[in-house]
């Protein structure tokens, strides 16, 4: 981009996709699209879902730009189409050439801060911003004197953690309900309502130079969340997300083993309840190993029920069934059964009738085929075995370092024995239901009425791609034990668009709306593992509420372009830093 006062520069070439690519621009400037040395003297069109004058801003509608050629020059060095930017947020732009899409990217807006009754500017580089945690101010009707601290102190911004009432484990960033206003900060003497908050906030912005920001959590909400109960289908359970159910077994089969160790029965085996050394850790792998995994056999669940599968081909055979064609690169494989029953995975008979062929229609050369038939997918549900042990050698892996940091490490939190309070490792799904044996428990996970309240926790995956979806079908990371478990708030499950869960996107969306409405800015919290596509409708509705939003944004993904697609995409005016996030807020 050129450096003029008013006017900045995009040049477009070719297949050029920036999407990756940071272009901040402020309010106020004209931003000219000019063509680059590849696209001259070719017929370019400019595409953006900037809204034009008057319109209102839609992320999904794109409007074609119009060219100007002021000097009427033949050839194209002069020609330009253009934007004023008038509207913070997050824009996006792309150009077609001989009706193909030829490149694109983003724009991001700066939102003008103002402060003071009479509403003078708050340059963002100026911003020096203090946290509370708001679960920790007491009563509303005594904040304003604590929130003038910092005030005094010479800052110009406040963070409160979420102001919404709090599920069981008083975690600030574990909402029992997104709409409501935690009704420990009502008091005999004044009841704290949303209308209080704002007027507070006002006085703050009016009367002290000070905004006010306050969190948005997307990904997770409590798991006493009472409005979850009503609507399962919000969270990830065993009925929306059925490859969750071998990691769910493991999960059940993890705490039937806790309870044991609790109860001194395994100490004839060398294993205590209280975990001392390193010979106790290789006493849980041990049994995990030999016990647990050869009773509840996960590989099942990815295999064929071989018999059923030869019965069925030498079915086919005899009747002399006509066979379709099938590709002859294709090689027999084992299809997931959708509902990840034990042996309900099959293989797709018409590559089978083309790849194993019998000599003749006669009994023997039938019974020949089938043996070679039965031979294969013996060999097929062989390698599921050997992928699923993989899997299980790594969710040991990850059980034994959870128990190692956390009973045995210094610098850990020395849980103490092994109790039902303070399980060998934490739960990954919630169980509201009355404990049964393993057995029994098993039989409820394909019964609708008890597997959808089933939920998988959220938490954190070290080193994972923060642009996939743990949780969704091709993800690994329950079963192998791979999560960082926040084990008081569930996951929630948007899906695509709103119509996979109207529910849950229309109350998010009217959380992000009052949130909106009272404060100056959000504050994004686990951006890296919230769904892209979701953050983006969400801020938009809250760019419709207050249009020059401060965003900032709780963001770990290792890499300074990763980070770009978020800020690009979400219109993030500031990262989380550092160690401890509350407080390394970086402008």
């Amino acid at each position: 981009m050129s450096h003029g006062k008013h006017t900045r520069v995009l040049l477009l070439n070719d297949m050029e996709k920036l999407d990756k690519t940071l272009f901040r621009l402020e309010q106020g400037y004209e931003l000219q699209f000019r063509l680059g040395p590849t696209l001259q003297g070719k017929h370019v069109t400019v595409y953006t879902n900037y809204p034009a004058a008057g319109e209102l801003f839609d992320r999904h509608k794109f409007r074609c730009l119009t060219w100007h050629n002021p000097t009427g020059k033949e050839d194209d060095s002069d020609k330009y189409c253009k934007l004023e930017l008038q509207i913070s947020g997050s824009y996006q732009y792309y150009f077609t050439h001989e009706n193909q899409k030829g490149g694109g990217g983003y724009l991001v807006v700066d939102p003008i801060l103002r402060v003071g009754a009479d509403n003078h500017v708050l340059p963002l580089d100026c911003v020096t911003l203090q946290t509370f945690l708001a679960k920790c101010l007491g009563p509303f009707d005594g904040w304003e004197d604590r929130l003038k601290v910092a005030k005094e102190s010479g800052y110009n911004m406040i963070h409160l953690t979420p102001v919404q009432k709090l599920g069981l484990s008083r975690s600030c960033y574990s909402l029992a309900d997104q709409l409501e206003v935690n009704p420990d900060f009502s008091s005999s003497s004044k009841k704290c309502s949303w209308n209080e908050m704002g007027k507070l906030v006002e006085k703050m912005k009016n009367e002290w130079n000070m905004l006010c920001i306050t969190d948005v959590v997307y990904n997770h909400t409590a798991a006493n969340s009472e409005w979850l109960t009503q609507h399962p289908e919000c969270a990830y359970n065993l009925i929306n997300s059925p490859h969750l159910k071998p990691a769910w077994l493991l999960d059940r089969a993890l705490w039937h083993f806790t309870c044991k160790v609790a109860g001194g029965k395994y100490s004839d085996k060398g294993l205590p309840p209280l975990i001392e050394n390193d010979q106790h850790l290789n006493c849980i792998r041990k049994i995990i190993w030999e016990d647990i995994f050869p009773k509840i056999k996960l590989w099942e669940f990815f295999q064929v029920d071989v018999n059923k599968a030869v019965q069925q081909f030498k079915t086919l055979l005899t009747k002399g069934s006509s066979k379709i064609k099938t590709d002859p690169n294709q090689h027999l494989a084992i299809i997931q059964d959708p509902e990840f029953r034990r042996f309900g995975c099959t293989v797709d008979m018409n590559v089978a009738l083309n790849t194993f062929i019998p000599r003749s229609n006669g009994p023997a050369a039938i019974e020949e085929c089938c043996n070679w038939f039965l031979k294969r997918v013996e060999e097929l549900n062989d390698e599921k075995f050997r992928q699923t042990n993989y899997h299980q050698e790594q969710a040991i892996n990850c059980v034994l370092a959870t128990v190692s940091y956390e009973r045995l490490a210094d610098h850990g939190p020395k849980l103490g024995a092994i109790t039902r309070k303070y399980p060998l490792v934490t739960g990954y799904f919630t169980y509201p239901f009355k404990e049964l044996t393993l057995d029994e428990e098993e039989v409820m996970m394909h019964q609708p009425n008890k597997a959808s309240y089933f939920m998988a926790y959220n938490g954190w995956v070290m080193g994972d791609d923060p642009l996939r979806n743990f949780a969704e079908r091709g993800s690994n990371v329950y079963l192998r034990r791979e999560l960082i478990c926040w084990g008081d708030s569930v996951k929630l499950r948007y899906g695509n668009k709103p119509e996979d869960c109207p529910y849950l996107w229309a109350h998010m969306k009217k959380y992000t709306e009052i949130t909106a409405k009272y404060f100056h800015g959000v504050r994004l919290d686990n951006c890296h593992s919230t769904p892209l596509h979701v953050a983006e409708e969400m801020l938009a509705a809250a760019r419709s509420v207050r249009p020059n939003l401060y965003v900032i944004a709780e963001l770990f993904t290792g890499s300074e372009i990763i980070d770009n697609v978020f800020v690009n995409r979400l219109g993030i005016t500031s990262l989380i830093r550092g160690r401890l996030a509350l407080n390394c807020c970086v402008i």
